[in-house]
């Protein structure tokens, strides 16, 4: 039997135990499996398969079942394409970033090019999250930093697109948002942003500082690591190439609960928390790939925000409600550094 499974169907123990032992030959029986989660768009769904191996042990697998064939609207070919991203990093990078705890590990991916791919995998250490505060948001930081800096710098994050992972990460980059993009107000704020949009994308696409990003850190798609001092990162679908302030702006905005001097003291504090976990992590010791300064990764910050934004004005604000009058405050500020740096 094909180990890429059918859908909407229950899963036969013949068909468990043969996923199974992709993972790992020394699996001998099944003693259960049972669905979990059930992917966007009625695209697949999320199997935990529990096993007997030899010596009478027992292991969970966690399959993660994707089919998209043909996919016709824009939409559903960006999360088709999302998936063999995540595939690909399941394939070439959880090994080595599993064992510092921010990612399950990967144990088999198939693909059969038609739209069905299977991606197994280590279960998480802990629950996810609903929302992260206090250390829990130091531990996201932390290991968005640790994620950044195993790719750091134009050289390995291009060698990281060049197996497979995405030329541009996150899900609202502006060439993938062109609906939401024509959909933004001509008129007020909303309207000056959307003339400002190229030259904001551009600007982040050629910022000095670059790396992989995760690319859509909710606080669902985390959970606590088994240290404690790290997250752990699930839905690796939009990993790709990006300025890490990207990554930042989310997570400050979309994962992390903030209180009402985020801006004022805890937004330096969790980026002082970054570069120094950046530091830590050898960023900085080539020559070709600074580590950055608090000054300049808050301007980088900056542009992000006005990114972020930008997007939501076409799709729907959410998050925390700073993101708003931030992107107003520094709107001229960003242009004028942009406009500045062409002359």
């Amino acid at each position: 039997l094909s180990s890429l499974l059918r859908l909407n169907a229950i899963m036969k123990q013949s068909e468990a135990l043969n996923l199974a032992q992709s993972a790992d030959p020394t699996v001998t029986g099944i003693v259960s499996s049972k669905q979990i989660a059930r992917l966007w768009a009625g695209m697949g769904s999320i199997v935990s398969i529990k096993c007997k191996t030899s010596g009478s042990k027992t292991a969970t697998i966690i399959a993660k079942q994707i089919r998209c064939v043909n996919p016709k609207s824009f939409g559903d070919k960006r999360k088709a394409a999302s998936y063999r991203v995540e595939a690909a990093f399941y394939a070439h990078y959880s090994s080595e970033l599993s064992k510092v705890g921010v990612c399950c590990q990967g144990l088999h991916t198939e693909d059969d090019e038609k739209g069905a791919i299977t991606i197994l995998m280590t279960p998480l250490p802990n629950p996810t999250l609903h929302y992260m505060n206090g250390d829990v948001a130091k531990a996201a930081v932390r290991s968005v930093a640790l994620f950044h800096a195993y790719f750091w710098g134009n050289e390995k994050a291009d060698a990281a697109v060049k197996q497979g992972l995405a030329e541009q990460g996150t899900y609202w980059y502006l060439d993938t948002r062109i609906d939401e993009y024509d959909g933004i107000s001509k008129h007020g704020f909303s309207g000056r942003l959307k003339r400002a949009a190229r030259e904001i994308d551009e600007a982040l696409k050629t910022h000095p500082y670059q790396t992989i990003v995760h690319g859509d850190l909710k606080a669902c798609n985390q959970c606590l690591a088994a240290n404690g001092k790290y997250t752990s990162f699930v839905d690796l679908q939009y990993c790709g190439k990006a300025c890490p302030a990207k990554d930042l702006a989310y997570l400050f905005v979309c994962g992390i609960d903030v209180g009402n001097d985020f801006e004022k003291h805890q937004e330096g504090q969790l980026l002082k928390l970054y570069i120094d976990e950046l530091a830590s992590h050898g960023v900085g010791k080539d020559n070709q790939a600074m580590l950055p300064t608090v000054e300049y990764l808050r301007e980088a910050l900056d542009l992000a925000y006005c990114d972020l934004y930008r997007w939501m004005c076409g799709w729907g604000v959410w998050g925390n409600n700073f993101l708003e009058g931030r992107a107003e405050r520094c709107l001229d500020v960003v242009l004028h550094r942009i406009h500045s740096a062409k002359k």
